[in-house]
């Protein structure tokens, strides 16, 4: 294997032109966090629906394990995870022990990682060009940050932005490599994607992949060119070098994950994550090949127009295949979409954001070399490379007249977008402290007929956080009165040795109690109070909950 070529000093100018830039996308930056600070403290009162709860529970439990000093607990509740494995869990645990478990900081966990994602992007443009990388991070700062997915989830707590940090930490790593490989940087990339892998399925499975096609197709390159200019003996030593890089980069990875996937229920937990989300979808549809290119033009650019500049910086990223950092990056946002289009199904447009800024980042990179050859090389440009460069500049210059009216509108309305996005509504705290009212802190209760805005995971959250207890809260969505139904539900309260049982009719899930229910609720169990609540809903009628408490007779 050639040795690799001996990393160029850059000049005095260019330090100071990466310096002001990053000086420049921090600055930034910083404005985009600071907005979505302002719209965390404002929704601060909207509890969290079941995805945010699912997400921020475990860590909540590990720092009350933490805080207790119970460190045993801690590993089990780590290990415990298995369809959202805890890569990043225990990070936000350290937060929440030091700062306190609330809907804030776990909001601001998300806000933090999208601040951190920036700097990374910015030094991947750096690796990729030394002479340019300056002014294609500005631009791909510029174009992440406008990214609707992306804010929205960077004030939820969701996976979306510390997905994207950890990836682009382990391809900004493995950039490293490929310009002066060491054991060190190898390590330190296998132990990213790692990390990758651990904190979500899918993202670690798209890194991973770009990474190992990148280092098959480096070999296969290597190989053809050996065999042309060397001896076997050479060639053998070349094999040898290259086993012992394959060793370092994907050793820890290898034996890392097979601990952990031979961990019982691990496995399971990963093959259930990758199943289809929406089951019914056939593997390829209408709807399943324009739905995540039309969200990508809608959401992730500054404007839809922009989204035919992508399409020009994609076709010129697989132009370049020959740059390793181009093929790379192309190789994982064309195999981060092909898992969302062809296999997992889910039809949301945040499956896409941790992909999207990859090709943000092919695109800016397209543009200054396209800026390069204008002002550098334009009178030794082939015809057909002038018109291409104007066309992309004569859709560049409209997009930026489009973005004007799209990006203020964007963000102006992003207050009435988050309270959509985040489902619930103060009103629901109401109920949730009327319902603590009426049970003693630390007393068991089993809930029927929770929903997605009101759920038994965000009713743990809200007893972790304010009782500190670590017990999950069972619950039953109760469907049609069969004999069987019945059974399964007087056995699902036997087994919960609830000492209160909360029913919550009218909401949107589950058949009402009564009768059949109820006489089984009230074999063992005394009504003990009700009380009625309106719950407002985002554009439609209010729901109309009465919630009925019962205790366990003595």
């Amino acid at each position: 294997m050639p040795a690799p070529p001996a990393p160029t000093t850059p000049s005095p100018a260019a330090r100071r032109r990466a310096w002001l830039g990053l000086l420049l996308v921090l600055v930034l930056d910083t404005a985009v966090l600071l907005f979505l600070i302002r719209h965390i403290l404002v929704f601060q009162q909207y509890p969290f629906d079941a995805d945010e709860a699912n997400h921020a529970l475990p860590a909540q439990q590990m720092a009350l394990a933490l805080g207790a000093g119970d460190l045993d607990g801690f590993a089990q509740l780590l290990a415990a995870q298995n369809f959202y494995p805890p890569g990043l869990t225990w990070l936000k645990a350290l937060l929440f022990l030091f700062f306190g478990g609330t809907a804030v900081t776990a909001r601001l966990f998300s806000a933090i990682s999208l601040f951190l994602v920036i700097p990374v992007l910015y030094a991947i443009c750096l690796e990729i060009d030394e002479k340019h990388g300056w002014l294609s991070g500005l631009i791909t700062a510029a174009l992440t940050l406008s990214m609707y997915s992306l804010l929205v989830n960077g004030a939820l707590v969701m996976l979306e932005t510390p997905g994207l940090l950890i990836s682009m930490l382990a391809l900004w790593a493995y950039l490293r490599v490929l310009k002066r490989p060491s054991p060190t940087r190898l390590l330190l990339t296998s132990l990213l994607l790692t990390l990758t892998v651990l904190t979500k399925y899918t993202y670690g499975a798209v890194t991973v992949t770009a990474v190992a096609l990148t280092e098959l197709t480096l070999a296969a390159s290597t190989f053809r060119q050996a065999s042309r200019i060397t001896t076997h003996a050479s060639q053998m030593t070349d094999h040898g070098l290259r086993w012992q890089r394959w060793l370092w980069l994907f050793g820890p990875l290898a034996l890392i994950l097979l601990l952990w996937l031979a961990r019982p229920g691990s496995l399971s937990g990963a093959v259930d994550y990758a199943q289809p989300l929406a089951g019914d979808a056939a593997w390829l549809s209408w709807r399943g090949l324009v739905y995540y290119p039309f969200s990508l033009a809608r959401f992730e650019t500054p404007t839809p127009l922009f989204a035919l500049v992508n399409l020009a910086g994609l076709m010129w990223a697989a132009a370049n295949w020959h740059n390793p950092g181009i093929r790379l990056l192309l190789l994982y946002f064309l195999g981060g979409m092909a898992l969302i289009m062809f296999i997992n199904h889910p039809f949301n447009p945040r499956f896409i954001a941790t992909f999207v800024p990859a090709l943000h980042l092919l695109t800016a990179v397209m543009l200054t070399h396209l800026l390069d050859i204008t002002r550098h090389h334009w009178p030794q440009t082939p015809t057909w490379q002038r018109t291409a460069i104007l066309t992309v500049a004569g859709l560049l210059l409209l997009a930026a007249w489009q973005s004007t009216h799209t990006l203020p509108d964007r963000f102006r309305q992003f207050e009435a977008a988050l309270e959509v996005e985040y489902e619930t509504h103060p009103a629901l705290n109401d109920l949730a402290d009327w319902l603590q009212s009426e049970i003693p802190p630390h007393a068991r209760f089993f809930l029927v007929n929770p929903w997605d805005q009101f759920s038994a995971p965000a009713l743990t959250w809200r007893l972790a956080t304010s009782n500190q207890t670590t017990w999950p809260v069972p619950s039953a969505v109760l469907s049609t009165a069969t004999p069987e139904n019945l059974a399964r539900f007087r056995q699902q309260l036997t087994e919960s040795q609830a000492a209160y049982i909360v029913v919550l009719e009218g909401g949107p899930w589950g058949t009402p109690a009564w009768p059949e229910y109820t006489a089984v609720i009230e074999n063992g169990f005394d009504e003990m109070s009700r009380r009625p609540f309106a719950i407002p809903v985002h554009g439609q009628t209010p729901l109309q909950i009465q919630a009925i408490v019962y205790e366990r007779e003595d």
